[in-house]
């Protein structure tokens, strides 16, 4: 079961895997990080995280990537991606 994502206006929409990965992305490059195998895995762990779930609010997928930044190896990416996720 794909979720669906209660976006912060109060709007659904279907969870979208490669939004979450952009979103890495355009932080891994703010910071400097070149690693795009790293952002498509984090991307793919919080996907996975989310299944199963018939809706999932849009914090609780920041709040996710943020952790999975956060025990990783680019601490600097955790950093931007706190700073320029919408």
């Amino acid at each position: 079961m794909t979720p669906h994502v209660m976006k912060r206006d109060g709007c659904k929409v279907p969870f979208n895997l490669e939004r979450i990965q952009e979103a890495i992305l355009r932080a891994a490059k703010a910071a400097g990080v070149d690693d795009a195998d790293y952002c498509a895995t984090v991307a793919e762990v919080v996907s996975q995280q989310m299944q199963g779930r018939a809706q999932v609010d849009i914090n609780e997928i920041q709040t996710a990537v943020e952790n999975q930044l956060m025990s990783g190896p680019y601490k600097q990416l955790a950093r931007a991606y706190i700073g320029v996720s919408p």
